[in-house]
């Protein structure tokens, strides 16, 4: 019988340290594929003769995120990343990237705290052009499963609280019932560039204690957020000032997902969606979902 040492389930207070910077070409290549991998075939990401060039899928940070995340300079036990769960994401675009340009991303630990399920902890990633100028700041944390956390909580930043709901009386604005593609993750892997094996081999999902391979989180929000820009934004996804989720469950490739908008609510300056994904069994996928729109 094997056992874990009580230091592998010690999490530093890695509060203020940065991840390395790491920048990306935005090309017709990249643009088409992303959003591809999500079945997302909004004519801004494809016709690529349009005046001005190809729009990135506002989900590609995801991808500059997952690939500027790493920290050489700090070793964490394999047990501390096994046991690591996606938790939240909150992203505020200053505007779209486009063909052409050329994003850098650069995340910080801004936030460690102690929960009773074990470490939350935040980061907030900066994606800038060749400029300097910001094109979006990703907020996004986790839980760390029975981890204990080395020092104090501590928080550098966070993001601005959310629009609420005016209303929680059940309804539904517009609801959308469809089929996640069996390999929807081995697609969505090699079109985001964003590997982690619960998501392509079975076998490693079931020795994680998962019934199957899942669908990544990060495309459950971004096929969400394809219903709601095609059902309630004009199809327009440059109108997207902020989009924020939490998870909660799984969505196993083959099996239907529904996606709800509880309320969509116009503001005059701006048009507030809040949305869920719930997976096949009725159980909740994308909880607390918002867009904010112009």
């Amino acid at each position: 019988m094997t056992t874990t040492s009580p230091n592998d389930l010690r999490m530093p207070a890695d509060v203020g340290r940065y991840t390395i910077a790491k920048s990306f070409e935005v090309t017709a290549r990249s643009i088409t594929a992303f959003a591809g991998g999500v079945d997302d075939f909004n004519p801004v990401y494809f016709e690529d003769d349009r005046p001005g060039g190809l729009i990135a899928h506002p989900g590609m940070v995801f991808s500059w995120q997952w690939n500027s995340r790493f920290t050489p300079d700090i070793e964490y036990p394999l047990e501390l990343v096994r046991r690591g769960v996606h938790a939240w994401v909150d992203v505020q675009f200053d505007r779209h990237a486009r063909e052409g340009d050329v994003v850098t991303s650069q995340g910080q630990s801004v936030a460690v705290k102690q929960i009773k399920p074990g470490v939350l902890s935040a980061q907030r990633f900066t994606f800038r052009d060749s400029q300097g100028a910001t094109i979006a700041i990703m907020d996004t944390g986790g839980i760390t499963r029975g981890a204990e956390l080395d020092g104090e909580d501590a928080e550098l930043a966070s993001a601005p609280p959310l629009p609420q709901r005016s209303t929680d009386d059940g309804d539904r604005v517009w609801s959308t019932t469809f089929p996640i593609d069996p390999q929807a993750p081995h697609v969505y892997t090699e079109c985001a560039d964003i590997w982690n094996p619960i998501h392509t081999e079975r076998k490693v999902a079931l020795a994680a204690g998962l019934p199957d391979i899942i669908l990544h989180g990060s495309a459950n929000i971004l096929i969400a957020l394809r219903e709601v820009i095609n059902r309630s934004l004009d199809g327009d996804p440059t109108r997207i000032t902020r989009f924020a989720g939490q998870f909660r469950g799984m969505v196993i490739p083959g099996e239907d997902v529904t996606v709800n908008a509880l309320e969509v609510r116009d503001e005059g300056d701006r048009v507030i969606v809040f949305y869920e994904m719930r997976n096949h069994l009725g159980e909740p996928a994308i909880t607390n979902g918002v867009v904010v729109a112009s």
